[in-house]
């Protein structure tokens, strides 16, 4: 009988079970360890999952702080990093081994793809050029997709999400194809199919992919969704066009809040032509209002078909990505995730 002492959540407890030696093989090992689900962490498996979810949810050093704290349990930094990877690859692994797909839930399935920065030690960051002066980078990008339904309407008869149908899933994966071996598909976009797969998107009658305009996004959909309805955020688009009234007019003057209400309002209307012809007569401006004209036209104009918000709205569509940008502020927040939260 042999002694392990373990930080359970009522505090440590020392266990006496027994150890068995295999003399074929020279090994031995502790049956109820197995039993009980203790590893060599030394934390019980309650404190393990308390573990992981501070260390997804803040910092490892302030996840130790915040088991200290609340709950009198002396878990360093260290063992909440190894625990929240151990348990995290483990996880991750199993999203890619075993998915199944779910029954259909409505005859419209949304998704959202989106990529955000996150801060990373710097020998994470290693190899990997940013956007620094320098060319160093502080964050690594984790790609997210998103899937949800929104059967339920507001007071005002707009879609909303449903409660408990949105799941996520999202890494620090590329999305990029290689030209040279295009029958290759990145390790986001098979991400993305799994998840579209799993939650039976692709046969729903109606499939609909929000995005914020980023060709990568578009890219990725084309590949592996060809059959969806492609809308550009209608809270990205309109934000693009009180950035360029800012520098147009000046940021917080009545011209630019007027000039982009007026954008607004025909953007809404789907009247992607006037949002046009507005900025075609600032692209002949030198210097940065000219430029920023330039980018914002080329920047509607390539979206042209996925503003159509009107008809959107008609069909009973979400023209919003609230949803995606929620889970891009949490990871932001708390760190990446390489599994399904």
């Amino acid at each position: 009988m042999r002694p392990k002492t373990i930080t359970s959540v009522l505090g440590e407890l020392t266990l006496r079970r027994g150890y068995y030696y295999c003399a074929a093989c020279g090994r031995g090992f502790c049956p109820q360890d197995q039993a009980l689900g203790l590893d060599s962490s030394g934390l019980s498996p309650g404190v393990a999952r308390m573990a992981v979810l501070v260390g997804a949810t803040t910092s490892f050093q302030e996840g130790a702080m915040l088991l200290r704290e609340l709950a009198g349990l002396p878990v360093d930094a260290k063992q909440v990093e190894r625990t929240a990877k151990r348990v995290g690859t483990a996880v991750a692994e199993d999203e890619v081994k075993h998915w199944e797909q779910a029954v259909p839930a409505s005859d419209v399935m949304y998704a959202g793809v989106d990529g955000t920065g996150i801060p990373m030690r710097p020998e994470e960051l290693a190899d990997h050029p940013g956007k620094s002066p320098d060319g160093t980078a502080k964050t690594r990008e984790v790609k997210e997709c998103v899937v949800w339904t929104a059967d339920s309407r507001d007071k005002e008869g707009n879609p909303t999400r449903d409660k408990g149908s949105v799941s996520y899933s999202a890494a620090i994966e590329s999305s990029a194809w290689n030209d040279s071996r295009p029958e290759e598909t990145p390790p986001f976009a098979q991400r993305a199919q799994r998840e579209l797969t799993r939650r039976n998107f692709f046969q729903a009658k109606f499939q609909v992919i929000i995005g914020d305009g980023a060709r990568w996004i578009w890219n990725l959909v084309a590949m592996i969704a060809p059959l969806a309805i492609q809308i550009v955020d209608l809270f990205h688009a309109k934000e693009h066009l009180s950035e360029a009234a800012a520098i147009f007019f000046g940021a917080g003057t009545d011209l630019a809040r007027q000039w982009a209400a007026d954008r607004h309002e025909e953007l809404e209307a789907g009247n992607i032509d006037a949002v046009l012809a507005a900025l075609e007569g600032f692209r002949d401006i030198p210097g940065e209002k000219g430029a920023q004209a330039t980018r914002e036209y080329e920047y509607f104009f390539n979206n042209r078909s996925r503003m159509d918000y009107a008809k959107f709205r008609a069909m009973g569509f979400c023209v919003g990505s609230g949803v995606v940008e929620a889970g891009c502020r949490k990871t932001t927040v708390g760190g990446a995730s390489s599994c399904r939260l």
